[in-house]
Order: structure tokens, then sequence, then C-alpha cells
């Protein structure tokens, strides 16, 4: 399995339900893993170390992704005494796999050789005490973390995760982000989100942005995508948007949703669905059509606020026997 996430960062804990077998990176057959695996890079600060602890709730960080970047931005703790020559063990299965020394610094490195995801533990022991944290990790990626350790629990000051975009080819992804902010980048050459054959991926964020993509979101086959979150910001190279095939895209946002495509806002095919729903605004624009629906699609666009549909050549281009339902959306073209 060659994909994960390329540029997602984020603040906050992330629970990701995964099926075996169903992320890969652009087309993959979908069997789980290859040979050999791909080594995941854990770049590590120990910010503080605090002897004694103010009460405070229990607290896990549960972290896992898909290969193909989330961006969650906490100020990290000043470095601090007693951050250096700290033991940092890596776990799986009660099985010790890598070991580090923190340098003066407080930072450490380690690695796991895996092909799917994988529950580790990271154990710290100091001087004084030793206490661990529970991680998902998904192959292939570089996880930047920076922590503080008191008695008690390891304090998640930073966790970004680093690699590819978000890619789904069957069975069922659900990614819960809420309380943090998602940030898809695509690096200028790849979709941002990509969900085909019987995949049904599901995602949940304070906000989501889609930058640097060559499409925000391609959808095909039978498969599924639904987002729901604050703000939606979607900006794309071609197509914001596209769905193909019988393919369902959602979006639902509880703010307001920017979509802008390089050719069209949204492109719709074949038999597939594409639903818009915000609280607030929708904008949507593209440098050719603002919406293009062709064959039996349905694009349906509902805002509670202002909604407007830019197109350079038309708002909405219709082609075949499409359904658009855009509400009371202002249209403006040439």
């Amino acid at each position: 399995m060659n994909g994960w996430i390329k540029g997602l960062s984020f603040s906050m804990a992330l629970a990701l339900t995964v099926s075996a077998g169903l992320i890969s990176c652009g087309g993959g057959d979908g069997d789980g893993g290859q040979d050999g695996g791909d080594t995941t890079t854990i770049n590590g600060r120990v910010a503080d170390v605090m002897t004694a602890t103010a009460p405070s709730g229990k607290r896990t960080s549960m972290l896992a992704l898909i290969k193909d970047f989330l961006s969650l931005s906490k100020n990290a703790n000043a470095q601090a005494s007693g951050v250096s020559g700290i033991t940092v063990e890596l776990m799986v299965d009660g099985e010790t796999v890598d070991t580090d020394i923190t340098d003066g610094g407080g930072n450490f490195t380690l690695s796991l050789t895996s092909s799917a995801t994988t529950n580790i533990t990271l154990v710290f022991i100091t001087d004084e005490f030793s206490v661990s944290i529970e991680i998902t990790i998904p192959p292939g990626a570089i996880i930047n973390i920076v922590v503080t350790l008191n008695p008690d629990e390891v304090i998640v000051n930073e966790m970004e995760v680093v690699e590819g975009t978000i890619r789904c080819e069957t069975g069922f992804v659900d990614i819960s982000e809420l309380g943090a902010d998602i940030v898809i980048d695509g690096g200028g050459v790849d979709d941002c989100i990509r969900v085909e054959g019987n995949c049904v991926l599901n995602i949940q964020s304070d906000s989501l942005t889609l930058t640097n993509c060559q499409r925000c979101i391609d959808g095909g086959g039978t498969a599924e995508l639904n987002i729901t979150s604050g703000d939606i910001a979607c900006e794309a190279e071609e197509d914001g948007i596209r769905s193909r095939g019988n393919s369902v895209i959602t979006l639902e946002s509880d703010t307001d949703i920017s979509i802008i495509g390089g050719q069209n806002g949204i492109r719709a095919e074949g038999n597939s669905v594409t639903s818009l729903s915000a609280a607030g605004k929708i904008d949507i624009s593209g440098n050719e059509n603002g919406i293009r629906a062709e064959g039996t699609s349905t694009v349906d666009v509902n805002a509670l606020g202002e909604c407007t549909i830019f197109g350079s050549e038309n708002p909405i281009r219709e082609d075949g026997v499409p359904i658009v339902d855009v509400g009371n959306c202002l249209l403006i073209g040439p």
C-alpha cells in the first residue's frame, strides 16, 4: 500500500477507522499492503518535563491517517531543562522495535517499517518516572510530534503528519477530526481526495482546506464521499469537484463553502450526484464554467446565506438531461 496523506496537519488526536485494504495511492489493488512495507519516521521533541502536575483529566492521543497531509498548530513549549538523556522506546504488541535517547534539545527519532496501519506505544523513561502514550500510525508517513511529560501522562503539544493525498478504492474509511483543522496539499500535481470503486469515505473536522490540488475531489465508480465540517475551501488547477459514474459526493458545512476550479468549479458526469449545503454562504467559480453537468447527473447547491456561481464562459452549463438545482444562487457569467 503506497499512499497516505500529503499535507494534513492537525492539533488534536485523529480517530480513523479503516477496514483492512481500502487505502492506496493511485490505483492499488486494495490488498492491504505491499511486500516489505513502508517506513514511518517519528521525529519527536520533549519540550518539558514536569515532576509535579496539576489535576487534569487523563488524555490519550490517537492518530491514524492515509498516505498522500493535516496542519495542527499549537505553540510548542520553550525548551526546558531536564529534556536530555530521556530514553524513548517505540513498542508494538509489547515488543520494543526502536529506541533513541533525547539530545540536549529533547529531540529524538524513531522508525517503524510496516505495510499497514499500526498501533504503537511510545514509552518515555526519565530519571524519575516512566510514562507512555498510544498512537496509531500509517505506513510511509513522517510524523512530527512535540510532547510534555509528567508522571501521569504524555501531553501532546503538537502533532503533524506529512505525506501525500487521500486515495480510497474499496471499503469504509472514517476520518473524525472534530476540534481540529485539516489541510490537504496536492503539491500542484495530485488530486487532493480521490474516491473510486465501492469506497465510502467520511470526513469530519472543524474546517477542511484543499489546496494546490489538480482536482480538490474526484469521485468515480459507486464511491461515496461525505464531508461534514466548518469552513470548506477548495482550490484546484482543473475541476474543483468532479463526480463520475454513479459516485455520490456530499459536502455539508455549518459555516461557508468555497470552490475554485481552474476549469470548472463543479463537473458532474454520468449518473453521479454532487450535493453542497452550508449554513453560511457558498461561492463556486470556474475559469470555464461554474457548474458543468452532463448525462443524467445531479447537482444540488443549498446555502442559507449568500450563494454565488461564477463561470468565465457560463455560470452553469448543461449537456444531456442533468438535474441542477441551485436555489436562489446568483449566477454570474460573461
